[in-house]
């Protein structure tokens, strides 16, 4: 029995065999330096330990991109490379992500200026990629255009992170009222604590953001810089919250 031809083998699958369908989930900042990036990778790092189907981690490219530099490894191709490249009818040989640790994959390039990006291909390899996950969670840093857009529509999950400061709770307002919730996806409000902050926001403030939402509110301790520090540092400061986070995802 012959395999797939090229255009039908997806992207992730191993041996064109997909697994059923894993989570998708989004992690959003409400403002910009909220941390999204940090957090998408130590919850993709901690539901890898252990897991019985792959992790997947990734980003959406582009010249913020800070995931690569947060793992310390760096793929072939990015997110919406990979979505050009499946769109066009010509998806790619071999595996692309790289390895992140602890089974982690990762997808995920150095900043970079990207193509104008393929919809459909995009659609595709987000699809193709919960067939071949257990656990997809894709880092949306501050969701302001077209590619977030698709991934909000496709995913299962949504994290909002923030810091606890006063004046991000504040925006945080007026950036969720762009975003209308979804009841068929579960969503989740994580608090950054902000050691430099002298204007921090109360639990009842945070706890007020969450219930908009219709969400849990999870309260998230400093962690240092992941991509100097390693992960292990980061993973044991946040493990009560990101056991929290999963357990909410796991719903």
């Amino acid at each position: 029995m012959t395999g797939p031809s090229i255009d039908e083998r997806p992207a992730f699958s191993p041996n064109g065999r997909p697994a059923p369908r894993g989570a998708l989930v989004a992690v959003c900042g409400i403002c910009g330096g909220a941390g999204a990036t940090t957090l998408a990778y130590l919850t993709a790092r901690a539901a890898a330990r252990g897991a019985e189907e792959p992790v997947l981690v990734c980003d959406l490219g582009g010249v913020g991109a800070d995931l690569a530099e947060c793992a310390g490894v760096e793929s072939s191709l990015s997110l919406p490379a990979l979505a050009n490249a499946v769109g066009g009818g010509d998806p790619p040989d071999e595996a692309v992500f790289a390895p992140g640790g602890d089974g982690l994959r990762v997808l995920a390039r150095r900043p970079r200026f990207e193509m104008p990006l393929d919809s459909g291909g995009m659609a595709q390899v987000l699809q193709q990629a919960r067939e071949a996950h257990g656990f997809t969670v894709v880092d949306c840093g501050l969701p302001a255009g077209h590619c977030e857009e698709i991934v909000l529509a496709a995913a299962t999950h949504l994290i909002w992170v923030l810091p606890a400061r006063a004046g991000a709770a504040r925006r945080a307002r007026r950036t969720l009222e762009l975003f209308p919730g979804d009841a068929a996806r579960g969503e989740i409000v994580v608090a950054r604590e902000d050691p430099q902050s002298s204007s921090k926001a109360s639990t009842e403030e945070l706890a007020e953001i969450a219930a908009g939402r219709h969400a849990p509110l999870v309260l998230m301790p400093h962690v240092g810089d992941v991509g100097i520090e390693g992960p292990e540092q980061a993973l044991e400061a946040a493990a009560l919250s990101l056991d929290a986070i999963r357990a909410v995802l796991d719903r």
